[in-house]
């Protein structure tokens, strides 16, 4: 056996550096006639494959490719998973090795005992991490792909089909004249109807189906003449989900289209949506319909006019006032609510439809306003929506605040009062709520004085002190530049968050700080973003320990700043915060409002979005998600971990590879404790396992060899058949440090590399 090991290494050495191609052929002889193995063949490759230079890990990979062309009849199950684990890995290397991969990839595909799922796999691997060109064969390529999905119907091999399409949607390849032929052969699906079997190994689900599907749809204004047809369609159905897809998939398009693709289907489109407003009896449709219609105004509001073109958004809103006028002027009737609603949606869009909306409306409304409660109100709710749009108070409109503040409450016995409609009270706290929210920018300030101030002497409002704090807190979290103040401000400012009382004040507060924060946040050019970003892990930190719904929205936004180029590590940071405990605010010393089992809660509902996050993210941004995931997983309590990580392991073992000590260090420390167990997802895993740990014994932090060498050691006592392959690559890595400087790396190098020379060994272990 020893001598066919050394002619083993004698033949690689021969092929990968003396260039000579015969070898691979008397390798392939050796692997046929028995003298040794695939995988001891892929040991010997170890130095080869682990060179700095690209072009001799490329002739390794290709010995590999050749004697696997030769030889793949009598491969194992086994065997051909750890293979195309190995290859799948390889992609990711140099370009110039992705020649010999695709070879063996293909070799691989001939076996008959490939195992279920690798071909969806191999597919998986290939279209996200091989980069070619296919931009050039323009319309062909489409046609091409459009023939190979027609009447695919597998859900696996649909969400890779529709992932695909995306991709030629988003990156600008030429559609040509099959641009309604991909459409309809990806529209054909929509909308989305899937239930995933019980104890579904692929975990597939219908959301997921239904993102990347509106990816497609909604990612070129080319579909929007079959799109837009095809929505008001949808509507119609009778089926709930087909309606709040549609809706949803409608808000989506429009954020990508021009005034002229909407032009003539916009009559179409406002029937379907004041239907759905006017005759729903879910009020998430009716939810999901007015943001379409705010949506589709927004859109039409960004249209550039000139001399000769069409102003679609009048065209529009003179639909929509034309049907939800009239019925404001008839309290009675019970379509008075959706037509204010709706006119509310559409005002709210932009600055020129609150101008053309309220020209229209409010004439009529302050005629009666007075003596109706239900018109009051609605004059209320839209000098809110003009006044936060417009971001000042019309001067029209000023004498109408100053009169509704400082007027008497209605007769508490008059019947209007007892109608169930919104009182007196309620309505002017409303106005003062509109006016609070848009006074602390000097401009409006100017304007709003005025009326406060003939208000604080005519009645009589308490403004808490609490009020003010919280607002000054939140005005020197976002804007002061001296780091200490912001970052005690945002701690101060999420300590009272945690501690408010449930309710819509608290609901308020928090979205009202969320608009400014993601203002911020989304302008790359903004000074304060760093300050912003600050304030909204500690306001999420604040809503997460006391399970609020509206922490999901906060945190969410954090997830998607994982691919900010200027944010991205920062927002990784951000998840230790919210996973650790805090000694200074937001802790039970202090009395803050502590759930427990919450980081199991947030590990629970976040983990699949990080992975699917990291799935998507481009190539140099993935380490973010690493970060992240290695921050989260890391202040769990072991036992969830033992119990969670399994799923994970795809993310760890990438964890390992990244550059960023402190993610290494905390993934080694999460793997430690599973490794004493191993499950069998690990046991699949085991090349790519070894190999990360082994290069991390090199690693210059000392933290980081030993944790990954007491994984080494811990992985010794794996079933020994499954480890004997690795041994002696193992004991050569595990050399090294034997003489390193510290004594407590020597240590445990001593230690692992006993335990590893008794695998194999008679009377071992």
């Amino acid at each position: 056996m020893a001598a066919d090991g050394a002619l083993l290494l004698s033949l690689v050495e021969e092929f990968v550096s003396g260039l000579q191609d015969s070898k691979a052929k008397d390798t392939a002889a050796g692997v046929r006639n028995g003298q040794f193995t695939v995988l001891q063949l892929v040991e010997a490759l170890g130095l080869s494959l682990t060179s700095s230079q690209p072009h001799t890990r490329a002739r390794g990979v290709q010995l590999l490719s050749e004697v696997l062309h030769e030889c793949y009849g009598n491969l194992t199950e086994r065997e051909v998973e750890v293979l195309i684990a190995f290859y799948e890995n390889r992609l990711k290397d140099h370009y110039v090795i992705t020649p010999s991969v695709l070879q063996g990839l293909r070799a691989l595909t001939k076996c008959a005992a490939l195992p279920p799922g690798s071909a969806v796999s191999m597919l998986r691997s290939l279209f996200q991490d091989v980069h070619v060109q296919l931009k050039g064969l323009g319309a062909d390529f489409v046609f091409g792909f459009v023939q190979s999905m027609d009447g695919e119907r597998d859900p696996r091999n649909l969400l890779l089909a529709f992932q695909i399409a995306k991709n030629i949607v988003h990156r600008g390849y030429d559609l040509g004249k099959f641009t309604e032929e991909l459409f309809e052969v990806t529209s054909c699906y929509f909308p989305i109807d899937f239930s995933p079997p019980p104890n579904d190994p692929h975990g597939i689900t219908k959301e997921e189906l239904i993102e990347t599907l509106r990816a497609v749809l909604t990612g070129t204004p080319k579909f929007a003449e079959f799109l837009l047809p095809l929505i008001i369609e949808k509507l119609d159905s009778d089926v709930q989900s087909a309606k709040l897809d549609s809706l949803q998939t409608l808000t989506a398009c429009v954020s990508q289209y021009e005034h002229k693709d909407l032009a003539e289907f916009l009559e179409g489109l406002w029937t379907s949506l004041r239907r759905e407003v006017f005759q729903t009896s879910s009020e998430r449709i009716e939810s999901a319909g007015l943001a379409a219609v705010t949506a589709l105004t927004s859109c039409l509001s960004r249209s550039v006019l000139n001399s000769d073109s069409e102003d679609s958004l009048s065209t529009f809103l003179d639909l929509v006032l034309k049907d939800c006028k009239h019925h404001l002027c008839e309290p009675d009737l019970k379509l008075v609510w959706p037509s204010a609603k709706l006119l509310q949606a559409a005002c709210s869009a932009s600055s020129r439809a609150s101008h053309a909306t309220t020209a229209a409306v409010m004439p009529s409304l302050i005629e009666q306003y007075s003596s109706r409660t239900q018109a009051m109100f609605f004059v209320i709710e839209t000098l809110t929506s003009v006044i936060l749009v417009q971001n000042k108070i019309p001067d029209q409109h000023l004498p109408l605040l100053s009169s509704l503040l400082c007027s008497e409450p209605m007769d508490e016995g008059d019947n209007r009062a007892a109608s169930g409609q919104p009182s007196h009270h309620a309505m002017r706290q409303r106005c003062l709520s509109a006016l609070a929210a848009v006074s602390t920018r000097p401009g409006v300030v100017r304007e709003s004085t005025p009326v406060l101030l003939e208000v604080l002497g005519s009645v009589h409002v308490e403004v808490p002190q609490i009020d003010q704090l919280m607002s000054q807190l939140e005005e020197l979290s976002c804007t002061c530049s001296h780091p200490l103040s912001y970052n005690s401000a945002a701690k101060c400012f999420s300590g009272l968050v945690n501690k408010r009382p449930q309710g819509d004040s608290l609901d308020s507060l928090v979205q009202t700080m969320m608009k400014r924060v993601c203002r911020e946040l989304d302008s790359s050019s903004s000074p304060v973003r760093t300050q912003a970003l600050t304030l909204m892990i500690w306001v999420s930190k604040a809503l997460l320990l006391r399970y609020h719904p509206l922490s999901t929205a906060l945190t969410d936004k954090l997830f998607s700043l994982l691919d900010d180029t200027d944010l991205g590590a920062a927002a990784a940071d951000g998840f230790s915060l919210l996973m650790s405990d805090s000694s200074d605010v937001l802790n039970r010393g202090c009395h803050a409002d502590v759930r427990i089992m919450y980081r199991q809660r947030f590990f629970s509902e976040n983990s699949a979005k990080l992975v699917q996050g990291f799935n998507a993210a481009p190539q140099e941004k993935k380490s973010n998600y690493l970060k992240a995931l290695s921050n989260i997983v890391n202040k769990l309590p072991k036992q969830v971990q033992i119990t969670e990580l399994p799923a994970l392991l795809s993310l760890l073992l990438e964890a390992l590879s990244c550059p960023d000590q402190g993610v290494q260090l905390s993934t080694l420390s999460c793997l430690e404790p599973v490794l004493v167990d191993p499950p069998p997802a690990l046991i699949q895993q085991l090349e790519a396992l070894v190999s990360r740990l082994l290069a991390l014994t090199s690693s210059p932090t000392m933290s980081v060899k030993i944790a990954s060498m007491r994984c080494i050691h811990a992985i010794s006592r794996f079933p020994e058949h499954e480890i004997l392959p690795f041994r002696a690559r193992v004991l050569r890595a595990l050399a090294r440090p034997l003489d390193d400087r510290k004594r407590l790396v020597r240590s445990e190098a001593v230690q692992a590399r006993g335990e590893w020379f008794l695998v194999g060994s008679p009377g071992g272990r």
